[in-house]
């Protein structure tokens, strides 16, 4: 397994929600001018017929804002481990405007990732009226999502319409949530860094099996920065379609986790606005979705646009290496568990 800890995190990372309540530097809100500049950026990414993925971060000059920017990378790794950025005049852009500028903002906290083996670079999260199941992703459902991590650094979500009623944006603190289980229930945390397979629900690669090939941990400390990896249906999947489906003492250890990110100590709400963009660092953040109604115009119904984005100078981006639905090997420097 990857290396694990037994002293509680004394770090920005593992904060309580009453801290975000009292402060709300987490939202940023763009100047005028930043959107003058980023209006600019991309229409001179228009103008060349660039297409997002053709561009990198010298093609998208931000002068101004480039240092607040760089500020709140610097707290989504390091820091409070998220960022809500306020102020995207979405109804001015075309779809393919928007994704340009989107993109072109993602470039200063990283590296946009592909999301699928179908290479697709944009989720559209919207409901399509699919139950969520093991065969079905989340983001197309309506439903109330449990609380899990994507595979990337970060996942990055732009709110272009907001649901008639619910869709809250639900996160939880998972650095907070480990000290508690190391301070009142440290029996679980064999359980935690041992790590589970998982169900890839078809998203695999082409020619690799539907079950992950290794174990992928809750816990872990690689490159000695904390690091949690969390997704319960997955897991629960993967030991079913391993022939191995979950002890007691496992789906208890589970059922203690889901508890602590539902606590209102560890776990935030936000309501995201047209023109919001939330970024979360997946190894620190766990996050979830409330139910939502919708607008019967089709027009105004809730759309969200995801965009995933790694961190190569991350500490803890080796284990972006175990990402599901990579197709990069698994690197043998990294001693996880194998699925017998």
């Amino acid at each position: 397994m990857l290396a694990i800890a037994d002293a509680p995190i004394a770090e920005p990372s593992a904060w309580l929600a009453p801290e975000m309540a009292r402060d709300k530097s987490w939202i940023w809100t763009i100047p005028e001018a930043g959107v003058k500049e980023l209006e600019a950026a991309m229409g001179a990414l228009k103008a060349r017929g660039l297409s997002p993925e053709l561009t990198g971060r010298a093609d998208f000059p931000l002068p101004s804002m480039a240092g607040d920017l760089r500020r709140l990378a610097e707290a989504i790794e390091d820091g409070r481990g998220f960022q809500v950025i306020r102020g995207i005049p979405v109804d001015r852009y075309s779809d393919a405007e928007l994704r340009l500028l989107y993109w072109g903002l993602g470039l200063y906290f990283g590296t946009p990732v592909v999301q699928t083996k179908d290479d697709d670079w944009f989720i559209d999260v919207r409901d399509e009226s699919k139950a969520y199941d093991k065969n079905t992703r989340g983001y197309h459902s309506r439903d109330r999502l449990r609380f899990h991590s994507d595979g990337a650094n970060i996942v990055s979500l732009l709110c272009i319409n907001k649901a008639k009623e619910g869709g809250l944006s639900s996160i939880a603190c998972s650095a907070a949530i480990y000290n508690e289980v190391l301070a009142n229930h440290p029996d679980i945390l064999p359980i935690l860094y041992k790590g589970f397979p998982h169900d890839r629900r078809g998203a695999e690669p082409e020619g690799e099996p539907r079950l992950s090939p290794w174990k992928l941990p809750i816990f872990s400390f690689p490159n000695g920065r904390f690091a949690c990896v969390y997704d319960r249906g997955s897991a629960e999947w993967g030991c079913e379609r391993w022939g191995r489906p979950m002890a007691a003492a496992e789906r208890a250890a589970f059922d203690t986790m889901d508890g602590f990110a539902n606590d209102p100590r560890f776990r935030v709400d936000m309501d995201l606005e047209p023109g919001d963009i939330q970024l979360l660092n997946n190894f620190l953040i766990l996050h979830s979705r409330t139910a939502f109604l919708d607008h019967d115009d089709p027009a105004r119904r809730r759309h969200l646009l995801r965009l995933w984005i790694t961190v190569p100078e991350s500490r803890r981006s080796a284990l972006n290496k175990l990402h599901l639905y990579t197709r990069a090997p698994i690197p043998t420097d990294i001693p996880i568990e194998r699925v017998a």
